[in-house]
């Protein structure tokens, strides 16, 4: 009886070890053309997750014993899914990965397009490419990145800063934003291909998240595959023609490893008329490693770009010009096409990073970075004279009514429209009629009536990281570190171009008509009255925003047979403030030197679970609380001529929480995901010229809550070995769910400030597709052939809305059931639409070393040209009349047929 209770009790007693029970998974991956290791290939199975080394070798621990699904997915290569029988030790073996071109495709190609959706200077909210970096094996991510861009799908309607990128380990946001500016790397597809993305709230182990998930973009020149690659691509997209060059040769025999690439894109007209395109982009990745235990990398690159942009017209414009492309910022100068809106951008990038690994269970990566150079966007401006910009209501037909001879004449009408359709210096900028208004001034000794001035945006940003990965035990493992930012914008006007005038006072000539004789409120800078200004000077504003922040962050992750679960916390402090460089006439007192310091000390807490159902069945759940500081792009409201910031300026807070359900199967993977996120307490600053007042007007909300949720999943289902079938689909609802505060002012300080409610509750939150759907095929078959074919559709897209027609002041004088009151309150919700795409790719290979890869891809085969990306209503608004239509919307519209071409040659 004893011995048989003893065995009883030695038995109980292994249970829990049994259920606890987790095995290792080892192997090493390579490419299946070359045979040569995949460094950075992510390793998968539920939540646990590694990453191949230089030598392609993993080890993949923590995993339950038993049957378990295991992924495998590199950017550029098709994903690998194996069921594995898992012990206490596993080897695979050499796992061999195929090239996917098509992959290539999307990633060169979508990863260029970069148009503005509205006419600010700052066009990185406007980017439809935020979607490409944090692209993964996960189906509804890339389709979102790859096939939903093109149409401003933002991935649940987040705005970029809500995405965080980190670029060799450094965070590379704009802190002035929190948006990443693309740009910095464009051109440089080889060199910054290989990535760590994290979707939604899920932890990573380099960074505590983001709501929008977070990206790194490895630049370890170990990681790179070795090779040499030869690229040309054509297209009739932005730039019309790219070539590029990489090499790199992975880690040598000696301990060094190099990459090096470089491109060049151009083009004298993209899709959009006056878009032309100069760039080019430099990068080099050094590493040293010094032992087993200790490496340091260096990398630096450079993206110089000169573009052309695009502008939204009203319908009225595209009408008439008969197409939905019309772009107002160009016309011909001496034959040539010349755009009044460039974008000048050159800013580079240093990165230090130090790896090491003091135990086999812990690693330690630092980095410091420092970013710096110029931005700029140029502009028309002018004094005492007539608009320039040939979409001015003045000037468009539908103005005639309002100002013509009494009766109304349908045929003068006519001719008004005939002659801003058949005459291009009418419906262009008109060069030659600015070069001539500056020669009579000239004649007269007076400064000149037109210029060209360039609105300068240049950052200094030093980044310092730390983070440490510490493996506990196979259940346990610990993420933590630090960050620090330190970054100045400056920001200031530059004279760009006399346009043939001899000279230009630095006044403010807003503030002419309404204190004419004041010469102190008119100046821009009282310490340097009257100021003659010439090409190169500075004039108008010139000020600094400083900010310093650093956090601290760590994550706690658990694993065990049935649920792995995590918990983190973030502690960030934050302090911001303005450095005035010339003292203000309108606001002498608040204008010059250093205003108040903002400081803001914010906190994140994180968790989540996954149940692991089965090894292909999982229920992952995903929840935090948190608050964030104020972006200072929202928060200072006249900061090119004085320190003031919006009412009640305090952090934003946040909640959120997302359910999903996995399946990963070696035929089908899906993942279907609820989401949910209120936002409360968020800034919003818009600023306009006004001509009436003669000056800019900003425009500041605050204390706006939303709401966004909404439902997204996607699939793939291998029909046949050849064959998949995938689809992807995102239903939406993002709204306002209160009603804010606004406070306007008006810059030249002819009116006092005042505050206004915004009846905006209930109003769908605008740029981005609501409701969006895609059903693909594809086929991979002998020979590296590759095609795909999709069809998408896109719905529920609102129109940016101008707040002060939602106020009632806007409806003062107005009796209950006006017709015109509809149509001043509502929203507009724009068309909904469908595309087609294909894309095809082959490779061959040429004596064993050598690939010649082709690839063509088609976008909106069909050519629908009405699909409405997006837009905004013009912020001035008819009170007197209560006219709508005096101010028309503008629009963007999404392409029509475009191509993507790129021959690659590699070895």
């Amino acid at each position: 009886m004893t011995k048989k209770l003893l065995t009883l009790l030695l038995a109980l007693s292994l249970l829990p070890g049994l259920y606890a029970q987790t095995g290792l998974v080892t192997g090493r991956v390579a490419d299946k053309e070359s045979g040569k290791p995949l460094p950075s290939v992510t390793v998968k199975t539920g939540t646990q997750q590694a990453f191949t080394d230089a030598d392609g070798i993993f080890s993949l621990g923590g995993i339950a014993a038993g049957e378990a699904i295991v992924e495998f997915s590199l950017q550029g290569y098709e994903d690998i899914i194996q069921r594995v029988t898992v012990g206490e030790t596993t080897n695979l073996g050499t796992i061999k990965m195929t090239p996917t071109f098509i992959a290539d495709i999307l990633s060169g190609g979508l990863a260029e397009i970069s148009i503005s959706s509205s006419d600010s200077d700052d066009d990185s909210k406007g980017q439809n490419i935020s979607g490409l970096l944090s692209s993964s094996n996960d189906v509804f991510v890339s389709t979102a990145a790859y096939t939903f861009g093109p149409a401003y799908f933002r991935m649940r309607g987040y705005d970029n800063d809500l995405g965080s990128t980190y670029i060799g380990n450094t965070p590379i946001s704009d802190v002035e934003t929190g948006r990443t500016t693309w740009a910095l790397w464009g051109g440089l597809n080889d060199a910054t291909r290989n990535k760590v993305s994290v979707n939604g709230l899920a932890p990573s182990d380099f960074s505590f998240g983001n709501l929008g998930g977070v990206t790194n973009i490895i630049t370890r020149a170990s990681q790179h595959r070795a090779q040499t690659k030869l690229t040309y691509s054509l297209t009739n997209r932005t730039y019309t023609n790219r070539l590029m060059f990489t090499h790199s040769t992975g880690m040598m025999d000696n301990n060094w490893a190099v990459t090096v690439s470089g491109s060049r894109r151009w083009g004298n007209g993209g899709y959009i008329e006056g878009t032309y395109y100069d760039a080019w982009a430099g990068f080099i990745g050094v590493e040293r490693r010094l032992n087993e235990q200790h490496s340091l990398a260096f990398t630096a690159f450079v993206a110089p770009v000169r573009r052309g942009m695009q502008g939204g017209s009203t319908q009225e414009a595209y009408d008439l010009s008969g197409t939905n492309y019309y772009n107002p910022n160009w016309g011909y100068q001496d034959g040539k096409v010349r755009n009044a809106r460039e974008r000048i951008m050159n800013q580079p990038v240093f990165l230090l990073n130090h790896y090491w690994k003091p135990s086999e269970k812990t690693q330690i990566t630092s980095s410091v970075s420092y970013l710096f150079g110029e931005t700029g966007t140029t502009a028309l401006n002018w004094y005492n004279s007539s608009d320039p910009r040939p979409d001015y209501y003045r000037y468009l037909p539908s103005y005639y009514p309002s100002t013509g001879p009494e009766p109304y004449d349908p045929a003068i009408a006519a001719a008004y429209a005939d002659r801003w359709k058949n005459d291009v210096n009418v419906r262009q900028v008109n060069w030659d009629k600015l070069y001539q208004t500056n020669y009579l001034a000239n004649l007269e000794g007076k400064q000149a009536r037109y210029i060209i001035e360039n609105r300068h945006n240049d950052q200094k940003q030093v980044n310092f990281t730390s983070f440490i990965n510490h493996e506990v035990n196979d259940k346990i493992r610990i993420d933590g570190g630090v960050e620090y930012n330190r970054n100045t914008g400056s920001f200031y006007k530059t004279l760009h171009d006399l346009l043939g005038g001899e000279f230009w006072i630095d006044v403010d000539q807003f503030a002419e008509r309404d204190f004419s004789g004041n010469d102190t409120i008119l100046q821009n800078d009282l310490n340097n009255p009257d100021r003659v200004i010439k090409v190169g000077d500075k004039f108008g504003y010139d000020f600094k925003l400083h900010q310093r922040s650093a956090n601290i962050w760590g994550v706690a992750n658990f694993s065990s047979q049935k649920v792995d679960y995590y918990a983190g916390l973030q502690l960030t402090s934050t302090t911001f403030w303005r450095e005035g460089l010339m003292r203000n006439g309108r606001y002498p007192d608040n204008s010059f030197g250093d205003g108040e310091k903002y400081n803001f000390f914010d906190y994140a807490v994180k968790a989540g679970a996954t149940y692991k159902v089965t090894g292909r069945h999982f229920i992952e759940g995903n929840a935090t609380v948190m608050t964030r500081a104020p972006y200072i792009r929202n928060s200072f409201i006249s900061s090119r001529v004085r320190d003031a910031v919006v009412p009640d300026l305090s952090s934003e807070n946040i909640a959120s929480g997302e359910l999903s359900y996995h399946l990963r199967a070696p035929l089908v993977k899906a993942r279907i995901t609820v989401y949910h996120t209120l936002f409360k307490n968020q800034n919003e600053i818009n600023s306009f010229y006004h001509d009436s007042l003669r000056t800019f007007v900003n425009h500041a909300m605050y204390n706006i809550n939303k709401v966004h949720q909404g439902i997204e999943a996607g699939a793939e289902v291998k029909i046949t070995s050849a064959f998949s079938a995938v689809g992807a689909v995102n239903l939406g609802n993002y709204r306002y769910t209160n009603r804010p505060d606004a406070m306007i002012t008006v810059e030249n300080g002819s009116r006092p400030d005042i505050t206004k409610s915004i009846y905006s509750k209930y109003f769908y939150v605008s740029g981005t597709p609501q409701t969006a759907g895609s059903l693909g095929l594809k086929y991979a078959g002998p020979g590296f052939l590759y095609i795909d074919v999709n069809v998408n559709y896109y719905d529920n897209i609102y129109l940016d809305f101008n707040p002060e027609r939602r106020t009632s002041t806007a409806l003062a004088g107005m009796e209950p059931g006006d017709e015109r009151i509809s149509g001043i309150i509502s929203q507009e919700k724009l068309p909904s639409g469908m595309t087609l795409d294909a894309s095809i790719g082959k490779s061959f290979r040429i004596r064993s070393q050598y690939y010649l890869n082709l690839n063509f891809s088609v976008s909106n085969i069909l050519d629908n040209q009405e699909i409405a990306t997006g837009g905004y209503e013009q912020m001035r608004f008819d009170f007197e009349n209560k006219n709508i239509n005096k101010f028309p919307s503008r629009y963007y519209y999404y392409y029509g047929r475009t191509f993507f071409l790129n021959i690659g040659f590699r070895f």
